[in-house]
């Protein structure tokens, strides 16, 4: 495996300071958002060769993790891309791709995260990370920071998944369980984060942990043999996913080795939708007042400083910007798992949904390959369980019963795929 990094240092979003490769998180000059940095001169001229081994790790070059010993992993990444020709007819597409991360280790999108922002927690010399989750983070960054032998501080909302709280409970050195949404709490321990408590493994700023995500656009240009989709959904909250993924087909293109990026779409959940709407009023990001939605990871009201990046990079890019009620996300798990064989989480799914909806609307052509990025796995949640109540059989009962279930029927899986309602564009 190569052990060679291209980053070169970070940069400010906003007024474009340049600053050495250290734990920062704001630029001093105007505190706006930091992005990393690489030589890409260097690494176009090795190409793409220069990726080497499996895993996340394949891709420590455009990762900013210098020394093999830190890049702490529990076999993350490479997850496969599933062609659904089942599921693509029901919507409608030429060509249907789901880029599914609930095979990651702790069975979500987050483990790539997870494995940067603690590789950089050892990096930094911090032996203690902490972040505020509403479920698949905390068991994520629990998980890794126990693998690289850290002590872990997560917050988790009290209306998380049991699955989740198991995990965590398990993995966490400490857990502390808060009451409200992730929104009311993260300014406060945004605080903590100031005083060097711990090392910051949130979603909210961290360039460190943010680049783990990159390794999506990565995997999905490798596993198309170098010809990327034509559109690319991916699920946002504050917009960590979206924004690593942009940045990923932004240097692919910048070296030259596609001719040109996806169309990304970012998909909320209607409850939390704060980016959808002012992409679709034309307005700035306001925050929201939330409740619970059935799509846990997306429960962000105020995304902040990233959910005004990713409303840039949106409108910048031509992309497309969509919301999805609870109703459909359930309807998407339900249609995913039946059509595909593929049971995700509703945070997982809402990609799915938002999509139905956009091709409702006729703003995504069918014809086109659409990849969605389908974030975790539905070992995680809860749901209702089928009846447990049994049936005594004999044959001429099982006969009947097996005849019966088997004979045509009209109750073929589906997606919610309705126009959107009320305000969710």
């Amino acid at each position: 495996m190569t052990t060679e990094s291209f980053a070169t240092g970070l940069r400010c979003i906003e007024c474009r300071a340049n600053y050495p490769l250290a734990y920062r998180l704001e630029c001093e000059k105007c505190r706006g958002l930091l992005e990393l940095t690489y030589d890409l001169e260097a690494l176009g001229r090795r190409g793409p060769e220069v990726f080497r081994g499996a895993g996340l790790w394949r891709y420590a070059p455009v990762l900013p993790i210098a020394r093999p010993e830190h890049r702490v992993t529990l076999g993350e990444g490479q997850t496969p891309l599933l062609e659904c020709p089942r599921l693509a007819t029901v919507l409608g597409v030429k060509r249907l791709l789901v880029k599914f991360d609930g095979t990651n280790p702790t069975g979500t999108v987050k483990d790539r995260s997870s494995a940067t922002a603690v590789a950089a927690a050892l990096q930094f010399g911090y032996r203690v990370t902490s972040v505020v989750s509403s479920g698949n983070a905390g068991s994520s960054i629990a998980a890794y920071s126990a693998r690289a032998g850290l002590r872990s501080l997560i917050f988790v909302y009290e209306q998380a998944s049991a699955p989740k709280m198991l995990h965590m409970a398990a993995t966490a050195s400490d857990l502390v369980i808060y009451k409200g949404v992730y929104d009311d709490l993260i300014g406060h321990w945004d605080r903590l984060v100031e005083e060097k408590a711990f090392f910051d493994c949130g979603a909210s700023r961290n360039a460190f942990k943010q680049e783990g995500k990159k390794t999506l656009a990565y995997e999905i240009w490798e596993q198309t043999d170098f010809r990327p989709p034509d559109v690319v959904v991916a699920p946002v909250a504050v917009g960590e996913t979206f924004i690593a993924t942009v940045r990923s087909f932004r240097e692919l293109t910048q070296l030259g080795w596609i001719d040109k990026a996806p169309l990304m779409v970012a998909a909320q959940a209607t409850r939390a939708n704060a980016i959808a709407r002012a992409f679709r009023d034309g307005t700035p990001l306001r925050p929201l007042k939330i409740g619970y939605t059935v799509a846990e990871g997306l429960a962000a009201g105020n995304p902040g400083k990233k959910g005004e990046w990713t409303l840039r990079l949106l409108r910048e890019g031509g992309g497309l910007a969509g919301d999805a009620e609870d109703e459909e996300i359930l309807g998407a798990q339900k249609a995913l798992a039946r059509t595909e064989g593929i049971w995700a989480g509703p945070t997982g799914v809402a990609t799915l949904a938002v999509l139905g909806r956009l091709l409702a609307t006729k703003q995504v052509d069918p014809a086109q390959t659409i990849c969605v990025i389908v974030s975790e796995t539905g070992l995680k949640t809860e749901g209702e369980v089928p009846t447990r109540q049994g049936t005594a059989f004999d044959y001429e009962s099982l006969r009947d019963l097996v005849l019966s279930r088997l004979a045509p029927n009209s109750n073929a899986p589906h997606l919610l795929s309705s126009p959107p309602r009320g305000e969710g564009g």
